[in-house]
């Protein structure tokens, strides 16, 4: 007799570590204000608190309960999405970015809008190209789905994108798949704060219309951390205007967070937004993303709709919150400089980094990352590397937990 549930299933296990971890560090830190919790990709302010935005406050202090605890409409309104829209690609994108498409639905955070990239786009019999250094729930959501992911070098020998790695694996995608999907987190990738540069997008785009002469080729660009790349993201936004270089035959998908943008985590609001040139393609993403929406979670959070929305839309509000983002995002730009100082003076070995939420100390090793936890201190294992979270400490923290980190390595590994 065959049991309730299917063996696949049962073979589906978290792997990731980071709630659990972030949880235990909380606890201790509620007991000991000394303890370093370096755990949450929660963007924290100086005195610990969780970062508020004052758009945020002043809905929740000014609620609309007829609005914001009705239900939303399966794709989102079209005032969110619009809103979203401009925040990315500028207030006057369709004038910057002339016979291109910009079709968005609104998703449960950054997460749901790339389950809804591989369920819509993607088939069980084909697969998805992921960096070897990613956020692990890439790999779930492709599991999940019965997608199977394929692992590029994210970094060469100049730690810069290793386009040479990214083509060799799509050339043997080609010959076994319809089309070539990819992944990329920017910027302020996660976990190692690396950030595009202008030579990586030129580099990319060529490849990629390369690649598009044999097979279609899909680009997941995961932006959940725009905001916080140089110049609140400004740069990373002129990037995206050199895909207009792209081939017909590439796709390309973006997928927004608000959790990250907002500090909306708790409340799940972000967009799946595609950009292509062909009608066809447009109209196919709304039926088809709106039907996987409904099928699958219905509907997203109103209240998140309504703080984005009456931000954005509001001139003045705006341009409160562009400032408050901008301070926050240099705050962190000070930690990290702060952090990766005290790193250097014990050689301690990280990835590139850039900016962002995260920096990946080079090292995978269990007593190494129980000296840290003997000083009161935590971060989170992470593939093949150690991740600390510079968005949940504070300028007194950083270069402490550099040092902590330093003398660790130099103890157990120098």
């Amino acid at each position: 007799m065959k049991e309730f549930m299917p063996q696949e299933n049962q073979n589906k296990k978290v792997q990731e570590n980071v709630l659990a971890i972030s949880a235990k560090a909380r606890e201790e830190k509620a007991h000991n204000p000394a303890i370093i919790n370096a755990t949450s990709g929660t963007y924290y302010d100086e005195d610990g608190s969780i970062k508020v935005f004052e758009c945020v406050k002043d809905i929740f202090n000014h609620p609309n309960y007829n609005n914001i605890l009705t239900y939303s409409s399966v794709t989102g309104s079209k005032s969110f999405l619009d809103a979203v829209k401009k925040w990315i690609f500028g207030d006057d994108y369709e004038q910057a970015y002339p016979n291109y498409y910009f079709n968005a639905i609104a998703t449960p955070g950054g997460t749901g809008a790339l389950t809804m990239s591989l369920a819509t786009y993607l088939t069980p019999s084909e697969g998805i190209m992921l960096p070897n250094i990613m956020w692990p729930v890439y790999t779930q959501m492709a599991t999940n789905l019965n997608i199977k992911p394929h692992l590029y070098e994210l970094f060469d020998e100049q730690n810069k994108l290793n386009l040479a790695s990214i083509k060799k694996v799509a050339q043997e995608l080609q010959t076994k798949y319809q089309k070539v999907a990819l992944i990329i987190n920017d910027p302020c990738h996660n976990p190692t704060g690396y950030s595009m540069t202008k030579d990586d997008y030129v580099g990319l785009i060529d490849l990629l219309n390369e690649l598009a002469t044999k097979t279609k080729v899909i680009l997941i660009l995961d932006i959940a951390y725009l905001d916080y790349g140089h110049s609140s993201g400004q740069i990373t936004r002129k990037h995206f205007k050199l895909l207009t270089k792209l081939s017909s035959n590439v796709m390309t998908l973006f997928t927004f967070s608000a959790s990250k943008t907002f500090g909306l985590y708790g409340l799940r609001l972000g967009a799946l937004i595609q950009m292509t040139t062909l009608l066809k393609e447009a109209d196919l993403f709304v039926s088809a993303t709106s039907y996987f929406a409904r099928a699958t979670w219905s509907n997203v959070s109103h209240l998140g709709m309504e703080i984005i929305e009456k931000t954005l839309t509001d001139e003045k509000k705006k341009q409160a919150f562009t400032k408050e983002i901008l301070i926050a995002s240099n705050n962190l730009a000070k930690r990290a400089e702060l952090f990766i100082a005290s790193l250097q003076k014990y050689q301690v070995p990280f990835a590139p980094y850039v900016n962002g939420f995260f920096v990946l100390i080079l090292v995978d090793n269990e007593s190494f990352e129980n000296e840290i936890a003997k000083k009161g201190a935590y971060g989170c294992h992470f593939g093949k590397g150690y991740r600390v979270a510079l968005s949940s400490i504070n300028l007194d923290e950083a270069p402490k937990l550099g040092d902590i980190i330093g003398q660790a390595y130099q103890k157990t590994l120098g």
